[in-house]
This record gives C-alpha cells, sequence and structure tokens, in this order.
C-alpha cells in the first residue's frame, strides 16, 4: 500500500477482528507508516468488529489507539474537504451487538446525516458516502440479519435524495462495485478485505483505486490483490 500514490486513503472499518487491546496495538502499529506519508489524508473509520464488545467501547480501545481516526471524538457523522468541488462524508453505524454483526442506522444517525448533506451541499458540488456497513448486495452475496445493517432501507432511501457520486463501504470481505435500483446515482464500492488470505482474489487482501473527474464521475476504478509474493495485482473494472 506505501508504494502507491494517491492523493486520500480511505479505510472502511475492521482494524481488529475481537476488539482486543493487543489488536489495536497491532493495528496502530501497522498504520503508523500510513499517516506518516498521508496524514490526515488517511480517513479510518470503525467497523462492526472494532465495537464488538461492550467492555471495548466502555474502554474506549478504538479511540485510545486510533486518536486521529473519524469517531475519536465521539462524534457518530464527519465531513473532511478532498478538493474544492468534492468532499467525502463519513457515519459511524457500529455498535456492540455481542452475538451477531449488525449495525444499526438509527433515526437519530439518520437526521444528522442528512443535515450534513445539506450543508456540504452548500461548499461542494461532489460528494463521496463512507460508511462499514453495506445496503447493498451483489446477487451472488446475501444479505443475512444477523450481519446485516438494521435500517439498510433508511439509509437506501436518503442515499437515493441526496445521490452521492459514490458510497465506500466493506463489512462484506470481497471486493465489488455495483448500482443499485433504489440509488442508480451512487456506486457502490466494497474495497474489500486488506489483511485476508484467499485463492479467491477478490477475497485476498487488496484494496480499491478511484478518480474522481471535474463533473463527478468516478473513472478508473481498478481492484488491486496481493500476490504470493506481496506484489499488487491490479485489474480495471468495467463501469459501463
Amino acid at each position: 500500500m506505501l508504494q502507491e500514490e494517491a492523493d486520500t486513503v480511505l479505510f472502511s472499518g475492521d482494524l481488529t477482528t475481537t476488539s482486543l487491546d493487543s489488536e489495536f496495538r497491532e493495528a496502530a502499529d501497522a498504520f503508523s507508516p500510513l499517516y506518516e506519508k498521508w496524514g490526515d489524508n488517511l480517513i479510518v473509520i470503525p467497523g462492526n468488529h472494532d465495537r464488538y464488545t461492550p467492555k471495548s467501547v466502555k474502554a474506549k480501545l478504538y479511540e485510545k489507539y486510533f486518536p486521529r481516526a473519524f469517531a475519536g471524538s465521539g462524534d457518530r457523522v464527519f465531513s473532511k474537504t478532498l478538493r474544492d468541488d468534492v468532499c467525502v462524508i463519513g457515519f459511524d453505524s457500529s455498535k456492540p451487538f455481542m452475538l451477531r454483526s449488525n449495525g444499526d442506522f438509527t433515526l437519530k444517525l439518520k437526521e444528522e446525516l442528512d443535515a450534513e448533506f445539506e450543508k456540504s451541499k452548500q461548499l461542494h458540488k461532489h460528494i463521496i458516502l463512507m460508511g462499514h456497513f453495506p445496503y447493498s448486495y451483489p446477487s451472488d452475496v446475501p444479505s443475512k440479519f444477523h450481519h446485516k445493517l438494521l435500517g439498510e432501507e433508511s439509509l437506501a432511501e436518503l442515499i437515493s435524495r441526496h445521490n452521492p457520486i459514490a458510497y465506500l463501504h466493506g463489512h462484506k470481505h470481497v471486493r465489488w462495485c455495483l448500482r443499485d435500483a433504489v440509488t442508480p446515482e451512487t456506486l457502490c464500492i466494497n474495497a474489500g478485505p486488506s489483511g485476508m488470505s484467499s485463492s479467491n482474489p477478490d477475497k485476498h487482501a487488496g484494496w480499491m483505486i478511484f478518480d474522481v473527474t471535474e463533473s463527478g464521475s468516478i473513472d478508473q476504478l481498478i481492484k488491486v490483490h496481493l500476490s504470493k509474493d506481496g506484489e499488487p495485482i491490479r485489474e480495471t473494472v468495467d463501469l459501463n
């Protein structure tokens, strides 16, 4: 990843597996060179595995080890300018469910996100939305109740009104991009796992790269996964 040249790096959650102190410490060490290279242009949000237990949330382990990451201040919604005409809005819908892996898109969170969109639309022509949980899935990837975002229909409705150019997320450990019928103006991008091993390139460690044109379209979307030797292998995604 350090070999890449990018204006901004966005990480959509799951720094840890079960929110253990040792896992957060290891993740912080791994991200240290990324922060050295990208500074505040490295934007990290928490995933459900980073809020896995009430004990870890009470101890604020995510905030302790990632004080520069989003939600470190306790806010659930944030926005950041990426360039004069583009900003990213992020939100945190993760909470501990113990035996389940759900997120919770509550009415209060929706209202906060709605207000952030209205404010950001006054300043920027194009908006990218960033969350951890998908609201739309490929036909071959089932949505299971114990693993889904509670209130995903409400998130889809909000996106259909504000039309961000992209929704970046993670949660399901497989890379994909799609347009949902409810939100056709928004490209849903799942960057996939950053640290897993699999014979399937879309489930192996990697990331996504894309550009935003002046007109606000996503250009040159590239899937990247690592070879057995750790070398990046690139595949251009056909967006037509």
